[in-house]
């Protein structure tokens, strides 16, 4: 009973260390879907069906826009005061309903 000791403890040590890595997404991608660097970025903040303002996104029926959705811009995205990968979130006052 002794010598299985050093096992349990072994295991353990190797059981929080998994649960340690899950829960603080140690190898996800989570870091490089949140980025703003990319080729999605870059093709749609150059895109030419970008909506000029959120009004006309709100009124399209196309907002919120997130960042792989046509008619995103950068423009758009930084009128809420936050670049996040999401524009138009809040409906304007001014936009029909």
């Amino acid at each position: 009973m002794r010598n299985s000791r050093p096992i349990v403890f072994v295991v353990s040590l190797l059981l929080i260390a998994v649960l340690a890595a899950s829960i603080t997404g140690c190898g996800s991608n989570k870091k490089r879907r949140h980025s703003s660097s990319g080729p999605v970025a870059a093709a749609t903040t150059t895109s030419s069906s970008a909506f000029r303002t959120c009004e006309d996104a709100w009124a399209a029926g196309r907002a919120p826009l997130r960042r792989q959705d046509p008619g995103y811009s950068t423009q758009l995205d930084r009128q809420d005061g936050k670049e996040d990968g999401v524009a138009c979130l809040v409906r304007p006052t001014t936009a029909p309903r």
